[in-house]
């Protein structure tokens, strides 16, 4: 099956060579199963191919060692430089896929070592039972730990982790801050790697609080305006897709569903076509972010176009969830970048200008609207789901209109 896909002898040759060798020939046969076509099969074998050279020059000897942490590091060493690696990542997870389906890594979210195994285990229940995390927020802050603890096992062999200190810490987070420029990121390094020292500390694994130690990355609270659109050009948006396939179909559907019902991109993914009360006018969504199940009511236009998609385009898959991918592999939308890429797919074709082309902005043009007609705080809060009233006071700067109602003339200037 690796011929169906590669031609070229030299090509063949990297992919056959260790550390994956024969296991890129069970790649290709999955990949056909799945329905991929030949073009994109060649472009998966031929980073497959590369990274696989990569793993070789690292010294890694068997598949075993071709993990996630060696994809991001193939993608930050090998790729970034070049600007090809924005869809590396998406390409390569066919690869750790099919190496998880045969038992040679852990599963997501698993750990290999047997130690950190039962500590992370831990560290699951207290995300999920004390601070109420969803299952694919939990892998951020487990893969973020495992990170932490692989780091301080190379550092310190043999080292309990009761040992660990304020010098290490700040040595870590140093390390790979280094290695990433996003300021985003590195919020997320330090705010994911203080909840998992926290936890350390409640455990009483270790006896200081360390959390302490971590560097606060520089945000003024409320310091950014939403990102948002004006509401003539959301409409524009949804006027401007084309209905006709069965892809277009859901593409409106989901840009309805964020930009009127301010749904999130996980609960867009996670949306099952039992959350949806056709009788009752509503849409009820039991696992959002905050936990707490909200029930939202189920307008004219996102009812039509939600049923004409299950009707006329939803691929027939034996799944609860109600949009699918309509390219292989058929299934639910998995990766955090489908809904944002339906997005910005759209605003792309229909020539839009947009502060930022994720799925966000749809749902902070909602907010936006909803405050320049004097909707209250609360409500606007209660539709987008935030827990507190101050998180939804960030888009009460942007209430353009009542602040010139209240603007003073400048002094010295025309009446």
């Amino acid at each position: 099956m690796l011929e169906y896909y590669v031609k070229c002898p030299k090509r063949l040759e990297r992919l056959r060579a260790a550390p994956l060798d024969e296991h890129t020939e069970g790649l290709a046969t999955r990949l056909h199963r799945l329905g991929f076509t030949r073009k994109t099969g060649q472009r998966i074998l031929g980073l497959t191919g590369r990274l696989n050279e990569f793993a070789a020059g690292s010294g890694i000897e068997d598949a075993t060692g071709v993990d996630a942490r060696l994809v991001e590091r193939f993608i930050n060493e090998e790729l970034r430089a070049e600007g090809s690696f924005r869809q590396a990542e998406s390409y390569l997870k066919h690869l750790l896929n099919h190496l998880r389906a045969e038992g040679l890594i852990p599963g997501v979210g698993a750990v290999c070592l047997g130690a950190d195994a039962s500590l992370l285990g831990k560290y699951d229940t207290y995300l999920r039972d004390v601070r109420g995390l969803t299952r694919s927020t939990r892998q951020r802050y487990q893969g973020m730990a495992q990170r932490l603890l692989d780091w301080y096992q190379e550092r310190h062999r043999g080292c309990s982790l009761a040992s660990l200190t304020g010098v290490d810490v700040l040595d870590y987070v140093t390390q790979l801050a280094d290695l990433h420029p996003s300021g985003s990121w590195r919020n997320n390094l330090c705010s994911l790697t203080r909840v998992f020292l926290r936890f350390l500390h409640w455990e009483g694994i270790v006896d200081n609080n360390l959390d302490r130690v971590v560097p606060t990355v520089p945000r003024r609270r409320l310091q950014s305006i939403p990102r948002h659109l004006p509401w003539e050009q959301v409409e524009a948006l949804i006027s401007s897709v084309d209905t006709s396939t069965p892809s277009g179909l859901r593409d409106k559907a989901v840009l309805l569903s964020i930009a009127t019902l301010g749904l999130r991109n996980q609960e867009v993914r996670n949306l099952h076509l039992g959350d949806i009360r056709w009788r009752a006018g509503e849409i009820r969504l039991a696992e959002t972010k905050s936990r707490r199940e909200r029930a939202l009511p189920l307008p004219d236009d996102v009812g039509t176009a939600i049923a004409e998609y299950v009707i006329h385009g939803r691929p027939r898959q034996s799944v609860p969830h109600v949009f699918l991918r309509h390219r292989a592999p058929q299934g639910p939308i998995t990766s955090t970048h489908g809904i944002g890429e339906i997005v910005k797919k759209h605003l792309l074709r229909a020539g839009i200008q947009a502060p930022s082309y994720g799925a966000h902005v749809l749902r902070h043009s909602l907010a936006t609207k909803m405050v320049n007609q004097g909707v209250p705080i609360k409500e606007i809060a209660d539709v987008l789901g935030h827990v507190s009233i101050d998180t939804t006071a960030i888009y009460t700067k942007v209430d353009t209109g009542s602040l010139a109602a209240v603007a003073l003339p400048f002094p010295g200037g025309d009446a």
